[in-house]
């Protein structure tokens, strides 16, 4: 029997490897939220963008801010937001969702987290037509920094699929988890730069801000969709987490992954 450290690695490895299902699952469950429905996926960027409108109106006179420099940090905000959420939040139910699979079939348990991330990154680029929108009313936020936003993609993806694997797992052993992380990502909105500027806080403000490592998450993406290039911090903050992030999923996953089956 392979030592659970191999076992782990190959179950990685593989799921990667295993692009063609992972990349056909994510689109073939985009295809079925949406199944007979007029504009498919794009109903949700359809809700993003009337949420994105409504806040805008309302939000931008409280902050004192002009319209046409609020609407496109709050848009590439959200969109970014979006993104980071429905991984984390999704992620949690990643191998419950696929309860079926584990227990029927012997295939990399990795897949699943590389489905989720793939089948968001896809909502993202429709989420994406909202920006597209605005850059032709205000072309002024368009810039060849928004060349950046792939690396910084990269970058979360590889985030996200640690994510992913270690919520799974901790979700599949405590059922209590997928509910209290939505409830604190709801918090987290808020508590995050997106309906608001890091400058608002001041300095000590600022220094809690650096402290959210969604907020430098957020920065990879949100930066480049406004023509400018992220923080340095944000950067090596993010490649350190993940790699830190990595190791720690990775051990965990090693001990833990022959007992996923069992929790569900």
């Amino acid at each position: 029997m392979k030592p659970d450290y191999a076992v782990a690695f190959d179950d990685i490895f593989d799921g990667l490897r295993a692009r063609e299902i992972w990349r056909r699952l994510g689109w073939q469950e985009v295809r079925r939220r949406y199944r007979r429905t007029v504009f498919g996926p794009f109903w949700t960027t359809l809700s993003l963008g009337i949420f994105i409108g409504a806040i805008s109106v309302v939000w931008a006179p409280l902050f004192n801010a002009n319209l046409r420099t609020y609407l496109p940090y709050l848009t590439a905000g959200m969109v970014s937001w979006s993104f980071v959420s429905s991984i984390v939040i999704e992620g949690c139910s990643s191998f419950t969702s696929g309860e079926n699979l584990i227990k029927q079939l012997n295939f990399p348990y990795s897949t699943l987290a590389f489905m989720v991330v793939w089948r968001n990154t896809i909502v993202l680029f429709h989420h994406l037509v909202i920006l597209f929108i605005i850059y032709l009313v205000l072309p002024e936020n368009l810039s060849f920094a928004i060349l950046l936003f792939l690396p910084g993609l990269f970058i979360l993806a590889l985030n996200g699929v640690w994510l992913v694997i270690l919520l799974g797992m901790i979700s599949a052993r405590f059922r209590d988890v997928p509910p209290l992380i939505g409830n604190l990502m709801q918090v987290m909105l808020f508590i995050t730069p997106i309906f608001w500027s890091p400058d608002q806080l001041g300095g000590r403000g600022r220094i809690l801000v650096n402290l959210n490592y969604l907020y430098h998450l957020i920065d990879l993406l949100r930066s480049p969709l406004l023509g400018a290039r992220p923080a340095a911090l944000s950067y090596i903050i993010t490649i350190l987490g993940g790699i830190i992030g990595w190791l720690i999923t990775f051990m965990i996953y090693a001990r833990f992954r022959r007992r996923i089956a069992f929790w569900l």
